[in-house]
C-alpha cells in the first residue's frame, strides 16, 4: 500500500472529516453550512470513495454505498490527483452538478473553500489570537488524529499489522470533559466515530486540553505524560499498546 494511497484515505476521512466538529464547534463555519444542503462525492481511482453531507447546519463523511443521492460528483484519476487537490494544487473532475460544484467550491470565496480553508489554518495554529481559538485548534486536531488512526489503521501497511492485533471493541480517546471519539475495531477493520461510548474496552484519557495540544503537536512525548499522569491509559492494555503503533504513524499522513 503506497503512502499516497493512505493519504488520500486520511485526507477524506480525516481532514476532510473533521469539518463535522468545525461546524459543530464553530459558529460562524455552522452559519455558513446552515445556507447548503446537499451531497458531494469524492470519487478517487484505487483509493476512496466517498460522500460528504451538509445537511441543516451539519456535515459528515461517509463511505458511498450507492444509495444516496448525490448533488456533486468528482472524479480523480488516482490518489496523488485527489491529494494535490486537497492541497489546492488540483482539480477534480466534475461528473454531475458542474454548476453546482463551480457555485459550493469552484472559487477561493466558495463556502466550501472558506470553511476548508479556515478549519486548515485554525488547525495549523494560524491567526490563533485568542484562547477560543486555541482550544479549538486543539479540539480540531484531536478529532482529525482519532479519524486518522482508522484510516492508517486499515490503509497503511504497517498501521494494518497492528490494527489486525487489536481485539474487537471500543477504545475511547478523551480529552476530558471537552472532547470524545471512539475507535470500535470490527468485522477485521477500524472506524472512528466523534462521539463517546458508554463500555469501552480500553481508555485513552487526555487530562486537559493543553496537555493533548502539546502531545498531538509533539512538544512533549507520550511517556512523559504517563509519568506525570497527564495521560492516563486504562482497560484492556494490549488494545492501547497497538492502537498507540498505529498513532505513532500520524505525523506521516496528517500534516
Amino acid at each position: 500500500m503506497s503512502a499516497v494511497r493512505v493519504k488520500a484515505f486520511v485526507n477524506l476521512y480525516a481532514a476532510i472529516g473533521t469539518l463535522e466538529k468545525y461546524i459543530e464547534l464553530d459558529p460562524e463555519a455552522k452559519n455558513i453550512a446552515e445556507k447548503h444542503n446537499l451531497v458531494i462525492r469524492f470519487q478517487v481511482k484505487d483509493g476512496p470513495d466517498g460522500v460528504l453531507v451538509f445537511k441543516d447546519g451539519t456535515a459528515k463523511v461517509t463511505p458511498f454505498d450507492g444509495k444516496i443521492r448525490t448533488d456533486i460528483h468528482l472524479y480523480c484519476a488516482g490518489p496523488e490527483k485527489f491529494n494535490a487537490v486537497v492541497d489546492g494544487k488540483g482539480m477534480p473532475i466534475p461528473l454531475k452538478g458542474l454548476m453546482k460544484t463551480l457555485s459550493f467550491m469552484g472559487k477561493p470565496e466558495s463556502p466550501f473553500n472558506i470553511l476548508s480553508g479556515r478549519m486548515g489554518d485554525i488547525m495549523r495554529g494560524k491567526n490563533i489570537d485568542t484562547p477560543e481559538k486555541k482550544k479549538l485548534s486543539t479540539l480540531l486536531a484531536f478529532y482529525a488524529m482519532a479519524a486518522a488512526i482508522a484510516q492508517i489503521g486499515n490503509e497503511d501497511e504497517i498501521g494494518s499489522l497492528a490494527m489486525k492485533r487489536i481485539p474487537e471493541g471500543d477504545i475511547l480517546l478523551e480529552i476530558k470533559d471537552a472532547a470524545y471519539a471512539t475507535i470500535t475495531k470490527k468485522d477485521g477493520k477500524l472506524i472512528c466515530r466523534f462521539a463517546r461510548c458508554e463500555k469501552p474496552k480500553a481508555i485513552m484519557s487526555f487530562n486537559s486540553i493543553e496537555v493533548a495540544g502539546d502531545l498531538i503537536n509533539g512538544k512533549i512525548g507520550a511517556m512523559d505524560c504517563l509519568s506525570k499522569g497527564m495521560l492516563e491509559m486504562k482497560g484492556f492494555i494490549p488494545m492501547l499498546d497497538n492502537l498507540n503503533k498505529v498513532l505513532n504513524l500520524v505525523p506521516r499522513y496528517l500534516a
